[in-house]
């Protein structure tokens, strides 16, 4: 081979390895400046590299805080739904109204028929001690007997429930008789015919129709003794019940003495219960019979 063969052959692989060079180069900027998903190298001891692959991470990180609007709506109760309201406590008197011990009836406002039972209910004294001290009380009197105390102590209960007034003696009524002119005078002037409706029965109380025509409360009470009776009596209806049974609080003979308590004066559906059926029973006369003559009422005028 001439020199000049081996001069162009060795210029030739030259060029050519130069070519190959920057081919290769060319090729590996080339792969370098791809967008692969994922990148896989190989290391210098021809171990597989993991794949790498991007993540994007937000530049910063902000947190959306939604703030509630509130829209104002009026609200309003149904009509049919009543609101609370305090409940007060009752007295005993108003729960005895509530469980129809007191029926509110007759002239007598219902806040006066309460305080003529709460008025009656200071006189009683339920042993015949404590009834020798109230009679004292009530006439002023330093020896007064309960046996006779029924005409004072009907007025006092009127005068401490405030419908008659206070001035009066109670001992004016100290064993009047309405049949005597005098004592006619003192009753007219305490319950006078402008304000009071004066009415006389001349029935047996225990025989007395008393549903057509029951007492009421406030009525002023005359008992006559009659033919048969032993004592005449005055007492005062202190209250009425859903059953119509009539009350006071009066002075009468038990066997232990008198005592100042209260009784039921009748049953309208019981004509053999109360103390009007008790005095005129002959078995009960030892303790006290009255009211075979009738009786008389004295009523206020509504």
């Amino acid at each position: 081979m001439h020199s000049s063969d081996i001069k162009y052959l060795s210029l030739g692989l030259g060029v050519g390895a130069l070519l190959a060079s920057l081919f290769f180069i060319g090729f590996f900027f080339l792969q370098q400046f791809k967008a692969p998903e994922t990148v896989s190298l190989l290391g210098f001891a021809g171990t597989p590299v993991p794949s790498i692959t991007p993540t994007l991470q937000p530049t910063s990180t902000a947190t959306i805080t939604t703030t509630p609007t509130f829209t104002f709506t009026p609200t309003t109760l149904p009509t049919s739904t009543p609101q609370p309201t305090a409940t007060a406590t009752l007295t005993t008197t108003e729960l005895l109204i509530a469980n129809g011990e007191i029926v509110p009836s007759g002239p007598l406002t219902k806040e006066q028929q309460i305080k003529l039972y709460e008025a009656s209910l200071f006189f009683i004294a339920p042993t015949a001690e404590q009834s020798k001290q109230m009679s004292v009380l009530i006439n002023h009197v330093r020896f007064s007997d309960p046996s006779t105390t029924c005409g004072p102590l009907s007025i006092a209960i009127l005068q401490k429930a405030g419908i008659l007034n206070e001035e009066l003696n109670p001992h004016d009524f100290f064993l009047v008789n309405p049949d005597l002119g005098k004592d006619r005078i003192v009753i007219n002037s305490v319950f006078s015919p402008e304000k009071y409706i004066d009415t006389r029965y001349k029935v047996r109380i225990d025989k007395y129709d008393w549903k057509t025509n029951p007492l009421l409360p406030g009525d002023f009470v005359y008992i006559y003794s009659g033919t048969g009776g032993n004592f005449e009596h005055m007492l005062v209806v202190n209250r009425v019940d859903a059953q119509g049974r009539a009350y006071s609080v009066t002075n009468y003979n038990t066997e232990q003495g008198f005592v100042i308590n209260e009784l039921m004066l009748y049953d309208p559906s019981d004509p053999n219960s109360g103390a009007f059926s008790q005095w005129t029973e002959r078995h009960f006369a030892k303790l006290g019979s009255t009211g075979f003559a009738g009786f008389e009422v004295w009523r206020l005028i509504k």
